[in-house]
Parts: structure tokens; sequence; C-alpha cells
């Protein structure tokens, strides 16, 4: 089952417009206009759909001001497209449309620039442009990959470029697979102020009140530089091993760098009065996760040994129920046709090059710079979208009628009513190629790796810690993924030739925006958000100088839903 990459993917003829204007232009620089209809100023869905038929087009590739659809208002792709049937969308993020030409059979797909270059602000030439540099780049990059459709799909098909020529990934068990997607989470997502936003559970204890501290005069966001690269050396293989309670405290006690997880009880130190360090799920599985850090609370999860390593540093009371181990060789055959065993390194390789195309972009001084800041966000889409990836299972795509009769049976009592129009979800199998990326092991490594070094991360200096658990837990604001918001500057999150312990290198925590003067405690996720983005647009000089470029590159996407194909 070792995958296989596509090495001749077509680039399909794509029309780039804005998502509210009329003028767009096509792949080969050819100026387009959309058609627009009767009694109509700006263009529909429809009248885009229309012309990116007549010009040839295959794809439409949005930009400018997509708008997301909230709760109960109907999306932008649930329109009526006279002319057009719907193949079944995905209205998640990143959003792709499917349309079928009724009287040529010609089909057309809709994405967004955003998908790839984030909110890097684009003109319609511009992110066609940034789309032909990105090609440049990951070709040179990668000995001559080609792009596909999706991030995810372009990364799946670089990690089979890279794929060591002796290793063949194993697949884990089924029952192991899917326990990992019952028990294993993303990232660290955490509101650390009192309020609305904070977890209502009885073991999660703020750690700011904004009664007692209504103001304060810094606002500090750091986060980690392109961090998952950094997290995806040497990971535990397939097909893992059962451990049960004394295998699994002897892998604790003995061997605590093995790849694998355990379910623990943990115990909180009584005099803690920092950040929780465990993920556990709430009963009711639709409500997420919370982040126990009551002192003497006690709780049971499924831990990565990278996290249970950060835990044991702090003092917390650990003890192994069972575990899984993931197998950190592979074998290989030697010149005399002898086995042996070599360290696995499923995607060290991968990380290497996706790391060597981003600094390429990044110390490209005669690429415009606007394109270098779009370039530079594909490539970081390309890699956070491919951890994702090796999770999927197949995702539901959505189907849009007009005839309540052509329901199928099956969806008669979910589907939903948008306008004139009914959708309904019809669930995707895994392909027999889709399986061949399927390493869910590998997803839950690097997102537990994630959680870990967000709390306690190395610095240019050895003897010095970063994270949140470095800083002053009275300051801490809150965790979002790799991101971490204070209110003080946290002096190891500066540049180097600044004073401070960021030497630029992949995956250290740095300085990506701050303020200074009197504000308002944020005692919501949305008002902490805003001072976010605030700060990052408010830099001093040498910040500005220093960070990834003049352009805001968002967090990670943590409602990213894995999976989109080829």
């Amino acid at each position: 089952m070792r995958p296989q990459p596509w090495r001749n993917l077509a680039d399909p003829p794509t029309l780039w417009i804005d998502f509210r204007g009329l003028k767009g232009v096509m792949q080969n620089g050819k100026p387009v206009v959309a058609k627009v209809g009767a009694r109509r100023k700006t263009p529909n869905l429809q009248d885009i759909l229309d012309t990116a038929l007549s010009e040839g087009a295959q794809r439409v590739m949005f930009t400018g001001n997509v708008p997301t659809a909230d709760r109960g208002q109907r999306h932008w792709l649930l329109v009526q497209t006279p002319g057009w049937n719907g193949l079944g969308h995905w209205m998640g993020k990143p959003v792709t449309g499917r349309f079928e030409h009724i009287n040529t059979g010609r089909r057309v797909e809709v994405r967004t620039a955003g998908e790839w270059f984030g909110n890097t602000p684009l003109t319609p030439t511009k992110a066609k442009d940034s789309w032909t540099a990105l090609k440049v780049m990951i070709d040179e990059a990668f000995e001559g990959a080609p792009i596909a459709l999706s991030p995810a799909g372009t990364g799946t098909n670089l990690w089979a470029f890279s794929l060591p020529r002796n290793l063949d990934p194993i697949h884990l068990t089924e029952d192991i697979a899917e326990e990992i997607h019952r028990t294993s989470g993303q990232h660290h997502l955490e509101h650390l102020v009192a309020g609305p936003s904070f977890s209502k559970h009885e073991d999660c204890v703020p750690l700011v009140n904004p009664d007692l501290t209504p103001e304060a005069q810094e606002f500090a966001y750091v986060d980690g530089r392109f961090m998952y690269s950094a997290l995806c050396r040497e990971l535990g293989t397939g097909p893992g091993v059962r451990l049960n309670r004394s295998a699994a405290n002897d892998l604790f006690e003995h061997d605590p760098y093995a790849r694998g997880r355990l379910l623990i009880k943990f115990t909180i130190p009584d005099t803690w009065n920092h950040v929780g360090i465990f993920g556990v799920q709430h009963l009711k599985v639709d409500d997420g996760w919370y982040y126990p850090n009551k002192p003497g609370a006690t709780g049971v999860t499924w831990a990565d040994t990278a996290e249970i390593h950060v835990a044991r540093k702090f003092g917390w009371l650990i003890e192994p129920i069972e575990g899984v181990r993931f197998e950190g060789h592979a074998e290989r055959s030697r010149k005399d046709d002898s086995l042996g065993l070599t360290t696995a390194r499923p995607l060290d390789t991968f990380a290497k090059r996706i790391i060597r195309a981003r600094e390429w972009v990044q110390n490209d001084d005669e690429m415009d710079p606007l394109i270098r800041a779009a370039v530079a966000a594909a490539i970081r889409a390309i890699l956070i979208q491919t951890i994702g990836a090796f999770s999927s299972r197949g995702r539901a795509k959505s189907i849009v009628t007009g005839n309540v009769q052509d329901l199928p049976s099956y969806a008669q009592g979910d589907a939903q009513p948008q306008g004139k129009l009914w959708v309904y979800k019809e669930r995707q199998q895994m392909s027999e190629r889709s399986y061949q990326f399927y390493h869910p092991e590998y997803a839950a490594q690097i997102w537990a790796r994630g959680r870990a070094r967000v709390l306690h991360c190395p610095t240019a200096d050895r003897k010095v810690m970063g994270g949140a658990l470095s800083v002053d837990p009275s300051t801490l604001l809150g965790i979002n993924g790799d991101a971490i918001y204070t209110t003080t500057l946290p002096s190891w999150s500066l540049p180097t030739e600044a004073g401070g312990l960021d030497d630029g290198r992949v995956g250290r925590m740095r300085l990506q925006g701050y303020l200074q003067g009197s504000y308002k405690v944020p005692a919501t996720r949305d008002a902490r958000n805003k001072l976010r983005k605030q700060s990052s647009e408010s830099g001093s000089s040498w910040e500005r100088s220093y960070n990834d470029s003049e352009f805001e590159i968002p967090e990670d996407d943590v409602d990213f839903q894995p999976g989109e194909e080829l």
C-alpha cells in the first residue's frame, strides 16, 4: 500500500475573478468581463458559470471578500443556477462547488483563492501570478512535482514524492485507527479570562479575572513560526501495538521518548496555578474539550507521550492505564538482501522540502511583496491541510435539488430547505487511493506535539524554555493552536537582534503582534481576537521586517475539515 504519486496532474483552465466584481483574468493572461444577466448590475453565480463556460474555463477561483455563511443563513453556493446542475458541494472550509452544464455536459469547479493564499489582498491578476509563482517553487523544491486541485491534495501527493525509498508505511489496525479518531483532539483552544468564553467545567479555573484586573497596559500575540514543519521529525508508524497496564507503565518509566499514546489518570499538583496540560473530552462529545487546571483535580484521558513528558516536568502525577506504542523503526533491505532496521522517518523529507520552498520564497527579494506573502501563505496551507488529510476517512458532500421528490429515501428525514432548494448530505466512501494516504497516527502525533510545544518549547538558549508555561499565569489570556496571548511581552519571543531568544528557526515561538497603552481586558474570544488583529497591524518597524510578511497570515484554521480529494 505504498502511496504512489501522481506525476502528471493537469492544471485546468482557470478563471480568476473577484467575487463582487465584473472583471477577471484567465490563467493565460486573457482579460475577461463577466456576462451579466438582464436587470442586474453585478454578476450572480449563474453569470460567472456562464462566463466560465464561454471562456473554456474548468475552474473558477474567486478572489476578494468571499462571504462566509453564518448559521441560519443560506450559503452563497445554494442558489438557483438555471442551465446548471450541482454535482455536490463542500460548504465547510475550504469551500468547493461542483457544477455541470445541462446542455453541453461541461463541468466547472468553483473555489476560492483564499483556500490557498489566506487573507492576502489579491486582485485576480495578482492571484493568477501568485499561482504561477507557487507552481515554480513547488516544482523546484520537489523536483518536478505538480500542484493538485487543493492544498491537501497537493501536500499528500508531495508526501508520496518525498517518501524514502526504503519505507513502505504500514497502516494502523482498524481498531487503533478508530480509537484515535474517537479519543484524540486537534488544537489546544482555550480562553483563560473569566466570563462567557471561559470553560464551564468545575475543574477549570480562570487565570485572569476582569473584575479584579479590568485593564492592562500591554498585549502580546506570540505564535510558532511554520510550527508543524518542525514537528514532523521521526514520527511513529503503524500498525501499533496494544499495551496493558504493566507494559504501558514500563514504556512510561523506561522510554519516555517512545512514540505512542497512553490512557492515563492524572492528578494536578495541589500548588498548581497555571494553564491545564491535558485535554479531556466533555461527556457530551459535541461540546469538545476542556483543560483541567484546578489544584488537586484528577482526570482520565488519552495523551501522547510528548504531552506526558511536559506534564511530568511540571510535577503532575501520571498513572498509566493502557496504551498503544507506534513503531519507531522500519525494515529495510540491505545489499545482501538481509533485513535490517532503520529509523522510520515518514515525513522528514517532506517537511525539509516544504521548509526549503518557504525559505526560498521568504528570501526572494525580487518577488513582488504581495505575491511573496501569498505564496508563503499557500505553502503554509499545503502543510496544515496535509496534516489534516492524513486523518480523513472521506467527507460528506452537499447535494442540492429543486424537487423534494428527488430526495433519496435515506435523506428525507435530514434534508434542509434553502429557499426553493433542498440540501442533503451524501457520505463519500474512502477510495483505494485515498486509503494509501490514510495515516491518522501521523496527524495525531503532530497535533499532540503542537499542544505540548505551545506550552513548553525550546528557544535559541538551550537553558531557557518558552511557551505558555513560561509566562506569569496572571498574564495569560488564552491559547489558540500554536498561539498564546498575554498582557505582558515575553522577552524570549523577541528576535535575538532585539535581545530575545528567537533565532529565526522554524518552530520557534516568536512575537507576531504587540500593543502598548491601556485597554480593556478581553472577557470574550471575539474581543481577544480584535486585539490580536490590532496588534499584528500595529507592530514596530523591526517587527514589520521580522515577521513573515507585511500582510497578516491567519492563525491555524481550526475549523478545517480534512479530506480534500486530488
